[in-house]
């Protein structure tokens, strides 16, 4: 990767978000450090979104990067040999970050860089600077924390904005299934969980926009519609060392999954990390599957 001296990665894969992708900028032109670069990935856009971006100017780094549509994971994970920073926050098109964000991160890391153990630091997400959509307990001391079960025993809600480590970001690609366009970024943050520990910090530093046509405001119609993807983020929760009853969540959106992606019940076990689990499972997940066909399919 090419050195531009920066500390900090921020990618934002972008898809048909011309009329928006401005705001992204100007929270990124607001920011009281330069000490990081913006890498634009356009999905395919069809509207002027990779005009834009390659109109940006400013004293950090922007890189436009351009590839045909497959989905928001392809996107990421064509950012990979455009990174130069040490750490990666993934910055949604239609999102902002509060001014200080990039200080705030590059501040945050200095003190645990040495901390081999340490994969992500966590901030928070919100409608605005004041009004968190996720909280952290326990979380004063910064202390390192087990991602999984962090969440296990409850200490945190709601999603934060991760900043992991280059080189785990880009360990991780997601993975790509035929026909399909989205994969979930718990395919990402659950495998750095298995291997490395958190540190959440409850500040807010990224200001959520959810939007029509979004991939969150999307919900159960597109994760139905790319199914491959679902199992295999839903096989990834159901390690053992999650709690249970997420485990058991998990165990029926894999098995829901998999028949939609017309597998066979061989190939749903087969492919399975807790045979078990999915095999209590598969009666429950089978009636999901018939219920949500009728509802989104």
């Amino acid at each position: 990767m090419a050195d531009t001296g920066v500390l900090l990665s921020i990618v934002t894969p972008v898809y048909n978000r011309a009329e928006l992708l401005n705001n992204c900028f100007q929270s990124l032109f607001a920011q009281t450090c330069y000490d990081f670069e913006w890498i634009i990935v356009d999905d395919g856009s069809t509207d002027s979104t990779l005009e834009v971006a390659r109109s940006f100017k400013a004293d950090f780094p922007i890189k436009v990067i351009s590839k045909p549509n497959g989905g928001k994971h392809t996107a990421l994970n064509e950012s990979h040999k455009h990174i130069s920073g040490k750490y990666v926050l993934i910055l949604d098109s239609d999102d902002t970050l509060v001014p200080s964000a990039a200080a705030d991160v590059i501040k945050g890391w200095k003190k645990y860089e040495d901390q081999e153990e340490i994969g992500l630091i966590a901030f928070l997400r919100g409608t605005d600077e004041f009004h968190p959509l996720c909280k952290a307990y326990d979380a004063d001391e910064g202390k390192p924390v087990d991602i999984i079960r962090y969440r296990r025993e409850s200490f945190v809600s709601g999603d934060a904005c991760e900043v992991i480590r280059t080189e785990l970001f880009t360990k991780y690609p997601f993975p790509v299934f035929e026909g399909e366009k989205f994969v979930a970024e718990g395919a990402l943050w659950n495998r750095v969980g298995l291997t490395h520990k958190c540190v959440y910090i409850n500040k807010v530093i990224y200001i959520c926009h959810y939007l029509e046509g979004g991939l969150t405001k999307s919900g159960k119609p597109m994760r139905v519609h790319n199914p491959n993807g679902g199992m295999y983020v839903a096989n990834l929760g159901m390690v053992k060392k999650n709690f249970f009853k997420s485990r058991v969540k998990n165990g029926l959106l894999y098995t829901c999954y998999g028949f939609f992606a017309k597998k066979s019940v061989a190939e749903i076990f087969r492919q399975c990390r807790a045979k078990a689990l999915m095999c209590f499972c598969l009666p429950y997940g089978f009636a999901m599957y018939l219920i949500w066909k009728k509802k989104y399919y």
